[in-house]
């Protein structure tokens, strides 16, 4: 957002001293010589000047366009950091270029597991989807045979998640399935060891 908001100020900027240099233009050097001739000049400058701001108006409406297609299709959080009972992360999963994830458990109840929507892994549990929409996660319970909860930013209580129901996720949000929790990382460009992480 502030990087649309500086382009934008920039651009606005760049036409606002474009004008006032086709003011002192028009005010020094075209007007004064334009006595007993053609104003054709005035006609010809004007469609120029039209033109340009056109363009110009253009160019940043498609801009802001591209730049709001990119953000919502870009996640505002980094990794998810899988942490079991012992508070020990067992797996982070990166988040550029992902759009979708599952929380899968093992059919016995004891181990969670973040898989890739393309490549599910048939033996496990199903606890949810999480889905990115509009540069927003939103998490979903799809069974109700274990429970899944939600802590929300500084909250204390830990509220179970209905089957059915979409949930957005802020970055201070933590997801509980069984004895594990699914904590959201937010920083960015921060150096980390390839063999410590994961993709999905």
């Amino acid at each position: 957002m502030k990087t649309n908001q500086i382009a934008g100020r920039c651009v606005l900027t760049c036409m606002f001293v474009y004008l006032l240099i086709q003011i002192y233009y028009l005010s020094n050097y075209v007007i004064p010589s334009a006595a007993g001739k053609s104003w054709r000049e005035f006609v010809c400058l004007f469609l120029i000047q039209s033109v340009f701001f056109a363009v110009c108006i253009f160019a940043v409406f498609l801009f802001f366009i591209f730049q709001r297609m990119k953000r919502d299709r870009t996640s505002p959080f980094e990794a998810l950091l899988l942490v079991n009972e012992e508070g020990k992360i067992k797996k982070e999963v990166l988040l550029q270029d992902r759009h979708s994830f599952l929380v899968t458990g093992a059919k016995n109840g004891k181990g969670v597991f973040i898989d890739s929507m393309q490549d599910p892994d048939a033996d496990r549990y199903l606890y949810g989807v999480c889905n990115l929409a509009g540069g927003c996660w939103y998490f979903e319970v799809l069974s109700a045979g274990r429970p899944v909860g939600l802590r929300r930013g500084t909250d204390d209580m830990i509220y179970r998640m209905k089957e059915g129901m979409l949930y957005q996720l802020t970055a201070a949000d933590v997801i509980y399935a069984d004895t594990y929790k699914i904590v959201i990382r937010e920083q960015k460009n921060i150096w980390r060891e390839q063999n410590g992480s994961d993709s999905l």
